[in-house]
């Protein structure tokens, strides 16, 4: 629907009253932040996977071998096939892997065969065991799980992550080297102080970009614990250029010069020089001849510097440093392999690597989530660390950057020319329709494969990409009818408007609004059929108890600052869901929006 028959419907909407309208406004936070590690560790082996429906029998007696058919609590397994010299192997329609370990039990615990156990689901070694990596679609995209079967890297490679800072995030802890903090502005820094030892910014960093980097980097893998990085064995040194308002290019360049150890009077040694720095920051214009040769100099002196291309969706060219001369330039794909909306293009772009577009969907764990790049994070609004989906090129960079620490682990004589050029000729290219534009080439090389850039010439191709369809999100003000529940609401006077998931905190604005009491309300119809089904995130402005809070809003007042965390509904249990009243007032507000009545 086009913006002039939405606004048509909201000013049908608003009636015609001679009062002055009055709005609510404030933030959505979407669902990308997956819980904590403090209520999300899982112990190794505690996560069993099966094959849904199937079961494995031991007979007791070889006349049970011919026994076609299994009952157990109602349930019927019909035999597929023998499997080995001793077992059989039978199958259910219908079942879930939950359902399939509990029958399993029982028909063992019946005594007719001598054992059943369910047809569990076995991985490589080299699929990392962390809990939530299921949802990291990213990296199989770009081929990584074939990758790590040739290497998970080495410690005596260093990436350098030239950033807003870090935080101290258990799933980082053991991986970071003592790092720096350049930002010279003391109001920028907002640590009270100028450049010092300490770059770690928990209560400063808006959006721990540096920490969300440097997770994909390298986070600690196959612990059990959040999410995995790239480059498992690597190192990572965080240098702080980025206070709450971006950062100078004379901190930035303190920041580089220091990271690969090199000496500078202002500031103390860097014992711990990086080989590799990641530099998911940039700003607009071409880059000086000075600043190219800058970068080339670092090349020259084996330093691979890998730069986010940038999200204004231009051409390369009129961003620093990624059109520098001697840095690797590196654009971003969405879930499907294609260029993501945001991502700058051109023909100085090297490769492409996943960045995530939070305008997706993915699925993990029956759950669905927008498709951003999932790594470390930290929420100040609840304060502990945390684990969010992000997009941008700032989360494809790190990606190269993890993979050229693991090519530099294989063979440490590699120049970044080398390495520039085998991970250009490890890509696979997109084409015009896949880049959007008119040459396949204003993508660069293309899609990297993690795995043929370590010479995995035999290697299995990177699996099918996940799939991803749009979100359709709605802030509503409900008027309330009643100030107990609010339910039935006045659809007439209450105010509905769409939001574009692009990023996990967003803005809302409900204008024209009569006085009066409204509960308001955020929700992603997932599945996009105008009701409220469990699973889909839902929220509500809320009192301190965590309730539906009923605003009274006076004529013409505009109330801001309205915070609604979205989560996903458990209908028919206790926690967050919906009303049968709730879900058939936003189900008719989305169906008006839509045309649909």
């Amino acid at each position: 629907m086009n913006r002039w028959m939405v606004g048509a419907l909201l000013m049908l909407l608003m009636g015609c009253g001679g009062e002055p309208k009055g709005s609510i406004s404030g933030t959505l936070i979407y669902p990308g932040a997956i819980p904590s590690p403090r209520s999300s560790a899982q112990q190794p082996g505690s996560v069993e996977e099966v094959v849904a429906g199937e079961i494995i029998v031991q007979p007791r007696e070889v006349s049970l071998q011919s026994l076609q058919q299994l009952r157990v609590d109602g349930v019927s397994f019909q035999r597929v096939r023998t499997v080995g010299d001793r077992f059989l192997l039978y199958r259910a329609s219908g079942l879930s892997p939950a359902e399939t370990l509990r029958l399993a039990a029982r028909l063992e615990q019946q005594g007719l065969v001598a054992g059943a156990f369910p047809n569990r689901i076995l991985r490589s070694f080299r699929t990392p065991n962390d809990p939530f990596y299921g949802a990291q679609w990213h990296y199989p995209l770009m081929n990584l799980p074939n990758a790590w079967a040739i290497t998970i890297g080495s410690s005596s490679v260093t990436v350098a992550v030239v950033d807003s800072g870090i935080t101290n995030h258990p799933d980082l802890r053991g991986k970071l080297l003592p790092g720096y903090d350049f930002v010279s502005d003391p109001a920028n820094a907002a640590d009270g102080d100028g450049p010092d030892s300490d770059p770690f910014v928990e209560g400063i960093d808006p959006g721990y970009h540096g920490t969300h980097v440097a997770g994909t980097v390298g986070a600690v893998t196959d612990n059990s614990l959040g999410v995995a990085g790239v480059a498992w064995a690597a190192r990572i040194l965080p240098v702080r250029v980025l206070g709450v308002n971006g950062g100078s290019l004379s901190d930035i360049i303190d920041g580089i010069y220091w990271a690969v150890g090199e000496s500078d009077p202002n500031f103390p040694p860097n014992p711990n020089p990086a080989k590799i720095v990641n530099l998911s920051l940039g700003g607009g214009g071409g880059c000086p001849a000075q600043l190219s040769n800058f970068f080339r100099d670092l090349a020259r002196a084996g330093i691979v510097i890998i730069a986010a291309a940038g999200n204004e969706n231009q051409n390369v060219s009129n961003v620093f440093p990624a059109s520098c001369e001697g840095v690797i330039a590196v654009g971003a794909v969405g879930p499907q392999g294609r260029r993501a909306p945001y991502s700058n293009y051109g023909t100085r772009i090297d490769v492409m690597a996943p960045g995530g577009d939070l305008s997706q969907r993915i699925t993990f764990q029956g759950q669905s989530f927008p498709a951003g790049v999932l790594s470390t994070s930290y929420d100040d609004d609840r304060p502990g660390y945390s684990y969010v989906f992000e997009q941008g090129t700032s989360m494809a960079a790190p990606h190269v950057a993890g993979l050229a620490a693991l090519m530099l682990s294989q063979n440490p004589s590699l120049t970044p020319a080398q390495i520039r050029d085998h991970l250009r000729s490890a890509s696979r290219p997109l084409t015009p329709g896949e880049c959007d534009r008119p040459s396949g080439a204003e993508c660069g090389a293309g899609l990297v494969d993690a795995a043929q850039a370590l010479g995995g010439a035999g290697s299995p191709p990177p699996t099918p990409p996940p799939s991803a369809s749009p979100i359709t999100t709605y802030a509503v003000a409900f008027y309330c009818t009643n100030t107990s529940d609010c339910f039935p609401a006045d659809l007439n006077r209450s105010r509905v408007q769409v939001i574009s998931a692009q990023a996990d905190r967003v803005p809302f604005s409900l204008d024209g609004l009569e006085s009066g009491p409204y509960l308001v309300v955020g929700w992603q119809d997932l599945n996009d059929n105008q009701e409220v089904d469990s699973g889909e995130p839902i929220g509500f402005y809320e009192d301190a108890r965590g309730n539906p809070r009923i605003i009274q809003l006076r004529a013409g007042q505009a109330l801001a600052g309205v915070v609604i965390r979205l989560q996903p509904a458990q209908l028919g249990a206790s926690g967050a869901g919906a009303t049968s009243e709730l879900r058939a007032g936003l189900a008719a507000l989305a169906a008006l929006l839509s045309g649909r009545r």
